[in-house]
């Protein structure tokens, strides 16, 4: 399309909450899920988990969709749908995607299975990318060990869909940093680790009595309502 990522203003070396999308080559079933990205050089690097979809549709199908979203509902969405919440947000909502059909694929793009990938139709960018290589490795955290794998992306398109200016102001921040929370406490709940679950929940009540001070924005609140759903159905398999 010609641009490139740096013209969305990705500097090198940062990093930038986004919603990446994927498929399902078997099912056709699309998913959409928060994920940190980081430009280099040439590339985007990700660092998916081992037991999230994004990771086992990137491994299958190798096509992933980085989108640009300033709705911070959006990320709610993405974030948290699953059987936690009521049986309308098991997955993201159909409603929000488009597909991008690729015309023309040039030889590094030979091994790709399908030439579809679904994106966010409200998204302001969207960067087309195949997996390059991965590289494996351990992580250290609260939770033990775990696996994830460092994704090399190279870019098969980029389009700029609409202007956005929109900078998250503090409410959205927030409500950022809740939701990021809120997917953790669902792994200390798995984990039935008591200290770490009262901790999670201790900051994101913290987060969200901070937020009801000030906040008067619909999708932040829609977003709060949606965290306070997944949280109360979390607790009940404690």
């Amino acid at each position: 399309m010609g641009i490139l990522y740096q013209d969305l203003g990705l500097k090198d070396g940062y990093l930038y909450e986004v919603i990446a999308t994927t498929i399902s080559f078997n099912k056709t079933i699309p998913n959409a899920s928060c994920l940190g990205i980081r430009a280099k050089k040439d590339l985007i690097v990700i660092k998916p988990y081992h037991d999230t979809k994004t990771y086992k549709n990137l491994t299958k199908n190798s096509l992933i969709c980085i989108n640009f979203v300033d709705n911070i509902y959006l990320y709610a969405l993405a974030a948290l749908k699953g059987p936690h919440l009521s049986k309308k947000y098991e997955r993201f909502p159909l409603k929000f995607y488009d597909y991008y059909h690729i015309k023309e694929k040039s030889k590094d793009f030979k091994s790709v299975k399908t030439n579809t990938i679904p994106y966010i139709r409200d998204a302001w960018a969207i960067v087309i990318c195949k997996a390059k290589k991965a590289l494996e490795f351990d992580k250290e955290d609260i939770f033990g060990t775990v696996k994830l794998s460092e994704f090399e992306l190279g870019t098969i398109s980029i389009g700029k869909l609409k202007e956005s200016h929109k900078l998250f102001n503090r409410a959205e921040n927030l409500t950022l940093e809740a939701l990021i929370l809120a997917t953790r406490l669902k792994i200390a709940v798995l984990k039935n680790d008591s200290d770490i679950i009262r901790s999670y929940r201790n900051k994101i009540n913290y987060i969200i009595n901070d937020i009801d001070k000030f906040s008067k924005n619909l999708e932040v609140t829609k977003s709060v309502n949606l965290i306070n759903e997944y949280i109360r159905n979390l607790e009940l398999e404690i």
